[in-house]
């Protein structure tokens, strides 16, 4: 089964049967079927002029970037939390070795992670900029 999909200034009409859409007095400017339509969650707009269904490379790209630094943001919490605790805390300000022992390695393991971090949002950036 085919969708049709019709620009209709900023809008996107969809009709599920094209005899429908002429009677209506309408011409399709793009048609998918409609498992390509429903995989994507029935996500449309214009780019460009273009009607688009789903998301674009670009789009994919960036939201598997943004996984990843959710991904890390997670880790970077449970770091937090094992590391930083309120006894930590303190101790840092006393000066006592065993909380800057601590401190020391929540800074081993978070700074790999920070790192990697902001290497996707500049990748982010970049691909932002680019489009």
């Amino acid at each position: 089964m085919n969708i049709f999909l019709v620009k209709n200034g900023n809008e996107i009409l969809v009709f599920y049967n094209e005899t429908e859409m002429k009677s209506a007095g309408y011409d399709a400017d793009k048609i998918v079927t409609d498992e390509e339509f429903n995989s994507n969650g029935c996500y449309t707009r214009i780019i460009n002029g273009e009607i688009v269904v789903g998301m674009t490379e670009q789009e994919k790209e960036l939201q598997e970037y943004q996984e990843e630094i959710d991904a890390l943001d997670a880790e970077l919490r449970t770091l937090d939390q094992r590391y930083l605790t309120p006894r930590v805390l303190a101790g840092v300000s006393t000066g006592d070795q065993y909380t800057i022992g601590q401190v020391g390695k929540h800074e081993n393991e978070a700074s790999p992670l920070r790192k990697t971090r902001e290497m996707l949002k500049i990748k982010m950036d970049t691909i932002r900029a680019a489009h």
